[in-house]
C-alpha cells in the first residue's frame, strides 16, 4: 500500500462511499500505525466509529473499537461497548461475561463479545468434553444457554464458559456435515476418504494420525473401520503436494492452504535445510512423489545437501553418512567436496553392525554394492565378523548383496566356518533353513543335521534380534509337514536321538513341547518309549505339588487379566501398528508382535501350572514332622532362633516368614522331626520344635 497516497481527502472518500468497508480501513490504520503516523490513524479511527455507530453498524464498529483498545487509544473500553449496545438490552447482557472489567486481555474480551453476539438457537457447536451440540435456547437474563450436547444431553451452559469452552461451527466442519447430511458424510467415508481427513484437518487445524483416530471413532464412524479407512486415506494423500504426512505417528499432519509447487523455490528451502532428519524426509519425499530433480539448480541442491549429511553426521550416527551415500547412489548425483573413498573406507572400519540394524532392510544391498565397489577385500574381511551378530533380516540382505557382487564363494566360507565349529547363530541358522539351494550346492550341512544344529540353538537364552530369530525356528517345528521331511533323512537312531533332545532341552515350554511331540509321534508311533516308559515298569509315585488358596486365587486372577484384557489390547495395538505402513521398518509393530508371543506364552505357562497344582487352606496338618502347611522353629549354635511356615510350591512372604515348598530351606527340613540335627543352606542346626501355622499365617492362606 502506498501510504503517501493515503491522506484526509482520501478517508473522506472512503466515509463517502455507499457502503464503507471498515475492514480495508482498519487494516489501513494499522499501517499507518506502524509507519509512525499512529496519531492520524487513532483520530480517523474515532471519526469511523462514530459514522458505524450512528448507522447502527454494531459489528463493525466493535471491529474498530477492538483496534482503538488495542493501540491504546481507548480509556474505557468496557463504558465505551456499553454505550454502543445500550439499544439492545440482550446484547448489554453479553459485555460482563465477554470478560470487560475482569482481567482479560482486551483483545480477548472484544473476541469473545462477538462469539455470544454471533450466538444464535439451532446454531451447532463442539465442545472438547461433551462432543458435538446444538443450541437450544438462550436466556439472556440469567445470561446463560442451553445446549443438547451429543454425549450430556442437555446442558445449561453460562454465557462466560460458553465464550471460552463453545466453538461456533461452520457448514463445512466435519460434525456439521454429518449433522447436516450424513448420507454424503458416509459416501465420502467409503469413495474419498482422503477429502474426509482433509475436512478434519480444516476442521481442527494440524494434528497427528493418533489425534485424527480419535476424533473419527468412534463419533464419525466405528472404530473397527479405522485401518481400512486410513490405509485408503493414506494413499491418497500421500499423492497430495498439499499435505505433509509425517514420518512419526506422533507428528502432525499439516494441510497447506495450495498445493506446493516442486519447483526452485521448493528446492531452495531444502538448500537452507540444516536438520540431517529433516533432509531425509525430503529426499524420502521426491522419491515418493517422483518430483523432477533434473534442473541444475535441483541438482546441486541435493549434491550439496548430501555433502553436508556425510561430512556433518556425528560419530554416534553412522547410519546416517552411510545413508547420504545411499541417496547418492539413488539420485545418481556425486556429493561435492569428498574424499569418498576415505570416508567409505572408514564406515567399513566402524561400527557395521549398528549401521545396518539402524538402516531400512531394503537400502542395506544398495550400501553393501557401494562398499563392495570401493574396497572388496575389506568388505568380505569385515562381513565375516559381522554376519553372526546381525539379526535375520539384515543377513538376508548382506548374502544377497554378497552374492549378487560374485562374491558367493567368500559368503560359502563364512557359513561353513560357522557351521563346522557349531558358532553358527540362529539367525544364520535360519537363513540356512531358508536357502536350501543353496546349502546343498554348497554342501554345507545335511536337513537332518542342520535340524540337530536348531535344537541346539533352541537351548540358548537368546535376546532381541537373537530370540526374533530363535522364535522363527521353533515355529517350524510347528510345521508337521517339514518336521516329518526332517526326520525322513535321519537314521532311525538319528531320529530317537533328535527326540529325546526335544523331550529333555531347556528350549521349551509345556505346550510347544507336547505340540512337537505329539507331531513327531503321529509319523513315529515307534519312538513313544522315550516320552512313555515300558508298560510293565512301576511308576513311581507322583506328588500332586499344593499352593495356598491365596496364591492359587492371585494366579488365576493373573491368567485371567492376560487372555480378558493383556491379549486384547496387544492385538488393538498390532491392529493400530500394522496401519502405519511398511512392517518391516515398523518398531511398534515389531515390539507388539514380540509382546504377543510373550503373553501368549506367559498364558499357555500359567494355565498348564494351574492345571499341575492344587489350591489348599493347609487345615489341620499334623506337627509329628515338617511337611507342608508347618512351621518350624530353628535353633543355631550361636544360641539364635528362627521361626519359618513353610506353605506351598508359590507361597511366600517375608514379613510372615512364610517360604515355599520348592526353597532350598524346605527341601532340607522337609520329612524331620523335632530334635533332629539337620544341613541347611544357612549350615548346620538343630529342629527345635515343629509348629502349627500362626493365626497371622492362616489369615493370609485366606485373604
Amino acid at each position: 500500500m502506498d501510504l503517501d497516497a493515503i491522506n484526509e481527502e482520501w478517508f473522506t472518500g472512503k466515509l463517502a462511499e455507499g457502503e464503507i468497508d471498515s475492514t480495508e480501513l482498519v487494516l489501513t490504520f494499522t499501517e499507518m500505525a506502524q509507519a509512525e503516523r499512529g496519531n492520524e490513524a487513532a483520530e480517523w479511527a474515532q471519526t469511523l466509529f462514530q459514522t458505524l455507530a450512528e448507522n447502527d453498524d454494531i459489528d463493525h464498529a466493535l471491529a474498530v473499537l477492538a483496534w482503538l483498545s488495542k493501540n491504546g487509544s481507548l480509556d474505557d473500553a468496557k463504558g465505551a461497548v456499553k454505550k454502543l449496545l445500550s439499544k439492545d438490552r440482550n446484547a448489554l447482557k453479553m459485555v460482563e461475561p465477554a470478560g470487560f472489567g475482569g482481567p482479560l486481555p482486551m483483545a480477548e474480551c472484544f473476541k469473545r463479545l462477538a462469539y455470544l453476539r454471533a450466538l444464535k438457537v439451532g446454531m451447532l457447536c463442539y465442545n472438547p468434553t461433551w462432543g458435538f451440540g446444538i443450541v437450544e435456547h438462550i436466556d439472556y437474563f440469567y445470561q446463560q444457554l442451553e445446549v443438547d450436547f451429543e454425549r450430556k444431553g442437555e446442558h445449561e451452559m453460562a454465557f462466560s464458559y460458553a465464550a471460552e469452552a463453545l466453538e461456533a461451527l461452520t457448514d463445512d466442519h466435519i460434525l456439521a456435515i454429518k449433522h447436516n447430511n450424513p448420507a454424503e458424510l458416509e459416501r465420502l467415508i467409503k469413495k474419498e476418504p482422503a477429502e474426509v481427513a482433509r475436512i478434519t484437518l480444516r476442521s481442527y487445524g494440524a494434528m497427528s494420525v493418533t489425534r485424527l483416530q480419535e476424533i473419527l471413532t468412534p463419533s464419525v464412524f466405528p472404530e473397527a473401520g479405522w485401518k481400512k479407512f486410513w490405509a485408503a486415506a493414506r494413499r491418497d494423500l500421500k499423492n497430495d503436494a498439499s499435505v505433509e504426512i509425517p514420518k512419526k505417528r506422533s507428528d502432525n499432519i499439516v494441510l497447506h492452504k495450495k498445493a506446493l509447487a516442486y519447483d526452485d523455490e521448493w528446492f531452495k528451502l531444502i538448500a537452507d535445510l540444516r536438520d540431517i532428519e529433516g533432509l531425509f524426509d525430503r529426499f524420502k519425499e521426491i522419491l515418493e512423489k517422483k518430483i523432477d530433480t533434473s534442473s541444475d539448480f535441483a541438482k546441486e541442491t541435493i549434491s550439496n545437501r548430501l555433502s553436508f549429511i556425510i561430512k556433518g553426521a556425528p560419530s554416534a550416527r553412522p547410519e546416517w553418512k552411510a545413508e547420504g551415500f545411499i541417496y547418492a547412489r539413488i539420485f545418481g548425483i556425486e556429493p561435492t567436496g569428498l574424499d569418498t573413498a576415505k570416508l567409505i573406507h572408514d564406515l567399513i572400519g566402524g561400527d557395521l553392525v549398528t549401521t545396518f540394524d539402524r538402516l531400512p532392510s531394503r537400502q542395506l544391498q544398495t550400501l553393501l554394492t557401494i562398499f563392495i565397489e570401493n574396497d572388496r577385500e575389506a568388505v568380505v574381511a569385515t562381513l565375516s565378523e559381522v554376519i553372526p551378530e546381525v539379526s535375520h533380516p539384515v543377513l538376508n540382505e548382506i548374502m544377497a548383496a554378497l552374492i549378487a557382487n560374485d562374491a558367493e564363494d567368500e559368503v560359502r566360507k563364512i557359513m561353513a566356518v560357522a557351521v563346522a565349529r557349531r558358532t553358527a547363530t540362529s539367525p544364520m541358522l535360519l537363513w540356512c533353513q531358508r536357502s536350501p539351494n543353496l546349502i546343498e550346492k554348497w554342501k554345507l550341512i545335511s536337513t537332518g543335521d542342520l535340524a540337530f544344529r536348531i535344537q541346539e540353538a533352541l537351548e540358548v537364552n537368546n535376546t532381541g534380534a537373537m530370540l526374533r530369530a530363535e522364535n522363527q525356528l521353533r515355529e517350524r517345528f510347528q510345521q508337521e509337514e517339514w518336521l516329518h521331511a526332517v526326520m525322513d533323512t535321519m537314521t532311525p537312531q538319528q531320529r530317537r536321538d533328535f527326540l529325546r533332545q526335544i523331550h529333555e532341552g531347556q528350549g521349551w515350554d509345556a505346550l510347544d513341547r507336547k505340540s512337537v511331540l505329539a507331531k513327531v509321534l503321529r509319523k513315529y508311533p515307534e519312538l513313544q518309549d522315550i516320552i512313555l516308559p515300558p508298560k510293565n515298569s512301576k511308576l513311581p509315585k507322583k506328588e500332586i505339588p499344593f499352593t495356598s488358596t491365596r496364591s492359587y486365587i492371585a494366579r488365576q486372577k493373573q491368567l485371567e487379566r492376560i487372555m480378558t484384557v493383556e491379549i486384547p489390547e496387544n492385538s488393538k495395538e498390532i491392529e493400530v501398528a500394522r496401519s502405519h505402513g511398511d512392517l518391516r521398518e515398523n518398531a511398534e509393530f515389531k515390539y507388539a508382535k514380540e509382546r504377543q508371543g510373550l503373553l501368549m506364552a506367559q498364558g499357555a505357562q500359567l494355565a498348564d501350572d494351574l492345571e499341575k497344582i492344587k489350591p489348599s487352606t493347609f487345615a489341620d496338618i499334623p506337627t509329628d514332622q515338617v511337611i507342608m502347611g508347618t512351621g518350624v522353629e530353628l535353633g543355631y549354635p550361636d544360641g539364635t532362633t528362627e521361626t519359618y511356615y513353610i506353605l506351598g510350591a508359590w507361597d511366600q512372604d517375608e514379613e510372615l516368614f512364610i517360604i515355599s515348598s520348592e526353597t532350598r530351606l524346605a527341601k532340607a527340613l522337609i520329612g524331620h522331626v523335632a530334635g533332629d540335627n539337620v544341613e541347611i543352606p544357612a549350615g548346620e542346626c538343630e529342629l527345635k520344635a515343629v509348629l502349627p501355622l500362626s493365626d497371622d499365617v492362616k489369615t493370609w492362606i485366606n485373604g
